[in-house]
């Protein structure tokens, strides 16, 4: 349970989602990390980027990982068309929101092996949108910022100042 009001924690969801759903997504909107320092701010933030995503026309997809977190990956992975796949008359659609919770469970030596193919396949995907949600803003931080790491620079993070100590501070 965060310490947060339940007004405080959703005027951040509000901002998240504002800025990750601002006025020229989907077609520009790069991937990005979030964490939420417990389950609560992150069913309120999901909802709030759903309802943002929505007025946009794009629906929204939230896969779990947590329960098996390298296999799940691989299964998302398995999903994605192949660039090569692609042809130039592939009828234009709108794309999905994918929103891939507990990605920060995935951090960690054992779990590069599903992060390298799945890098290879979601960077050139153009058929979703990417929200990677952890509550570990320090294992997302590492995941996407550290260069020896497969997953450097995939996304950016937008894990508000107030989420990002407290989730420090309570992980310690």
């Amino acid at each position: 349970m965060t310490d947060n009001p339940p007004s405080d924690a959703q005027a951040l969801a509000d901002q998240v989602a504002a800025a990750f759903v601002h006025r020229l997504f989907p077609s520009l909107r790069s991937p990005a990390f979030l964490a939420c320092p417990d389950d609560e701010c992150a069913d309120i933030c999901r909802t709030a980027i759903t309802a943002a995503a929505n007025s946009k026309r794009v629906q929204t997809e939230v896969i779990d990982l947590r329960p098996d977190p390298a296999t799940l990956l691989n299964q998302v992975t398995a999903r994605l068309r192949d660039i090569n796949d692609r042809t130039k008359n592939d009828e234009h659609h709108w794309p999905t929101l994918l929103v891939l919770d507990g990605f920060d469970v995935l951090e960690g030596s054992k779990n590069d092996a599903p992060t390298f193919p799945f890098r290879s396949r979601f960077q050139f995907d153009r058929e979703h949108v990417w929200l990677f949600m952890g509550r570990d803003w320090q294992r997302l931080r590492r995941m996407f910022g550290d260069r020896r790491l497969p997953l450097y620079q995939a996304a950016s993070n937008i894990t508000p100042e107030p989420w990002r100590t407290k989730a420090s501070i309570e992980r310690s």
